[in-house]
């Protein structure tokens, strides 16, 4: 099966997971590219979008790359997925964040039928790799919002082969043998 993983990664986690979900998959026909180089995916028979998560939705490029592409998505089988540390979300203040909450713009864009399988991963984050401003707003989050005494982002990594490969055997079962 002729297949297309479009990932979205600002400092390399995504497409790190978007490398492994390669090595798992059962065939050799296997093309692996960031969002901004991505081919068209109708030559494609699956296609994977994912990325990172900013500012509180997986990356606004993936999401462009779906809208840009759209009707040749919807003949094709697709699946979703996010990359970040908080991949079950939380509730508080009478509201829900994280999570799958992260994967709502890139999921309004696909076509539902065609749509195979979507999850969360999870992620890292390196303080090294950081541009000044995701620096400061992690240092703002874990600041102001969890009122963490601290004056370095952590380093913090829960990325996962066995996970991702995990979430590919779920895709498999979900295309049922019909590749």
């Amino acid at each position: 099966m002729k297949t297309l993983i479009t990932v979205s990664s600002r400092y390399g986690s995504s497409m790190e997971i978007g490398r492994w979900m390669g090595e798992r998959l059962p065939w050799e026909d296997v093309t692996i590219a960031n969002v901004d180089e991505a081919p068209d995916p109708s030559a494609f028979d699956l296609i994977f979008l994912g990325g990172g998560v900013y500012n509180e939705q997986v990356g606004a490029a993936i999401v462009t790359y779906a809208k840009t592409h759209e009707n040749a998505l919807k003949e094709k089988k697709t699946v979703a997925f996010g990359v970040c540390l908080d991949t079950s979300g939380v509730y508080m203040k009478g509201r829900f964040f994280g999570g799958w909450l992260y994967l709502e713009p890139l999921l309004k864009v696909l076509d539902k039928p065609s749509l195979v399988y979507a999850g969360m991963l999870s992620g890292e984050i390196n303080p090294k790799k950081l541009s000044v401003r995701d620096r400061d707003r992690l240092m703002h989050f874990y600041t102001k919002i969890l009122k963490r005494d601290i004056t370095e982002v952590p380093f913090r990594t829960l990325m996962s082969k066995s996970e991702v490969w995990t979430f590919i055997e779920k895709v498999l079962s979900r295309l049922g043998g019909k590749f």
